[in-house]
């Protein structure tokens, strides 16, 4: 009887023809592929020696598996996940359905992560598993979680703006990101990303300094939300100037700002694109 052993990463293995063998996925999230068949064409056991898969009488090839230290079952090309060794598992492909995925336990019960396709959601009682693709938004029973966080998606769109006019701190104020995600969300009139950027920018710019605000107020703002101090007149002036000439709006200065390099890694931009960004006071 063959034996498989896995490694300590997230693996996955197909089944390309029956028969009877041993699979030790050791560490990680590890998955066994059985193609096209459907749940009812097998029987799912726990015995002494790990959980056993078997096709049921019917079945044209037998197969007899013994599956260790594996957490998931995918049947039906891939439409229908099923946990082992007490693993509850729900996969949700925005593709598919909605672009927001439900969950009735709070967020603190998970470890959120990225994936090569997607965000998993790992409980930390070991008893769930979450899959999502194409999903925008997570909701927890406590918060919710952002995963648009590509270049040009609305959450790093809103992280960047909190970061450059309020400090990297406002990106864990989580009724801000709220506020953000439900103005850019509902932003219909923009049809870019950088329209979107630019008047979350602006609603941002308001908020903080009014609509009458001067040139020299927006740039020292903007400044000390990136480098975390005011900048001297002469620092200020050829930013106060672009504003003075029209060549810059506030916004545009705005979205300039909220892009440089020092910004994004405030806000750690990186680490908020591998665990999703929390929010709270909005749902999609």
């Amino acid at each position: 009887m063959a034996t498989t052993t896995g490694t300590a990463n997230d693996e996955a293995w197909v089944v390309v023809s029956a028969g009877t063998f041993t699979l030790n996925g050791a560490g990680g999230v590890d998955t066994l592929f059985l193609g096209t068949s459907i749940t009812s064409e097998y029987r799912v056991s726990t015995a002494s020696d790990g959980v056993h898969v078997d096709s049921v009488s019917s079945a044209s090839s037998p197969l007899h598996a013994t599956l260790q230290n594996m957490e998931e079952l995918v049947y039906n090309s891939g439409h229908d996940y099923q946990g082992i060794g007490g693993l509850n598992v729900a996969f949700f492909n925005g593709s598919k359905s909605s672009l927001n995925a439900n969950t009735s336990r709070p967020a603190s019960n998970f470890t959120i992560y990225q994936t090569a396709s997607g965000y998993s959601a790992q409980a930390k009682d070991g008893l769930g598993l979450f899959t999502f693709n194409n999903i925008q938004r997570i909701q927890f029973s406590d918060k919710n979680i952002a995963l648009d966080l590509s270049p040009t998606g609305n959450a790093a769109i809103v992280a960047e703006t909190l970061g450059v006019v309020l400090g990297a701190t406002a990106v864990n104020n989580t009724s801000y990101v709220g506020i953000g995600l439900k103005f850019v969300d509902e932003d219909t009139t923009a049809t870019t990303a950088n329209q979107k950027f630019l008047d979350v920018m602006q609603l941002a710019l308001n908020a903080v300094l009014g609509s009458n605000a001067s040139h020299a107020q927006v740039v020292d703002t903007l400044y000390f939300g990136v480098t975390g101090s005011h900048p001297t007149t002469a620092q200020a002036a050829p930013f106060v100037a672009q504003l003075d000439s029209g060549s810059a709006t506030p916004a545009s200065l705005g979205v300039m700002a909220a892009q440089l390099a020092l910004n994004l890694s405030n806000i750690n931009l990186t680490g908020l694109a591998n665990t999703g960004l929390a929010y709270t006071g909005y749902a999609l």
